[in-house]
């Protein structure tokens, strides 16, 4: 048990992913769509109807955020932070080996030695450089001679100011309106009216 804790605190994933803006971003607003509602229904100095109405719509809120940020604003986001960046460094061998941040990332993803070998292929066609065929770590040198370290963490660095600025313009501004309009009609749809405000008694007149 002991072994598998540490296996997974060490791996390399864990890392990579608690280093990401993106996986952050999405862990506090889970924790958020999950704690405020749980918050606001322990409150026992708010009435049932209030409690049900408002835990509800606070988690509408946080989910729907959430999936407007990650389904539209984060794409955008790094889609063109990364073509902004293509234009400028335009002689940076990484930008032109991967077109778009769905090659540069998928790329580190492939696990398979087929899938290496036929990526560095690839690679190497676009690039002028040649290789031997017969390991996966000759390619990977041949072509990190053109892609320098520099180049690859700019690439990174690039996609992760992408997904800062999508964190901050999006949850900040753009998904709260465009959340709104759209967690008012499910609400309705759900049976959660606005609780009704208690009528006023007018005040009697002084004798």
């Amino acid at each position: 048990m002991i072994g598998a804790i540490q296996n997974l605190i060490t791996s390399p994933a864990l890392y990579n992913a608690t280093q990401s803006t993106v996986t952050q971003v999405t862990t506090e607003t889970c924790l958020k769509a999950i704690g405020r509602p749980s918050f606001i229904l322990m409150d026992k100095q708010i009435d049932p109807q209030t409690k049900k109405f408002s835990a509800t719509k606070e988690f509408l809120y946080q989910a729907t955020c959430l999936a407007i940020y990650l389904a539209a604003i984060t794409p955008l986001a790094k889609k063109y932070a990364y073509k902004i960046a293509q234009n400028s460094y335009k002689d940076e061998a990484v930008f032109k080996a991967f077109g778009s941040v769905k090659e540069f990332m998928n790329f580190h993803q492939l696990k398979t030695e087929a899938e290496k070998i036929a990526k560095l292929d690839e690679l190497s066609k676009k690039m002028g450089v040649t290789f031997t065929r017969e390991k996966v770590s000759d390619a990977e040198k041949a072509i990190k001679k053109e892609i320098s370290q520099d180049g690859e963490n700019l690439a990174r660095g690039v996609i992760e100011a992408g997904s800062i600025f999508g964190s901050v313009a999006g949850l900040a501004i753009l998904a709260p309106i465009v959340s709104h309009p759209i967690i008012h009609p499910v609400m309705k749809a759900l049976g959660f009216d606005a609780p009704q405000k208690p009528e006023q008694k007018p005040l009697e007149e002084k004798k």
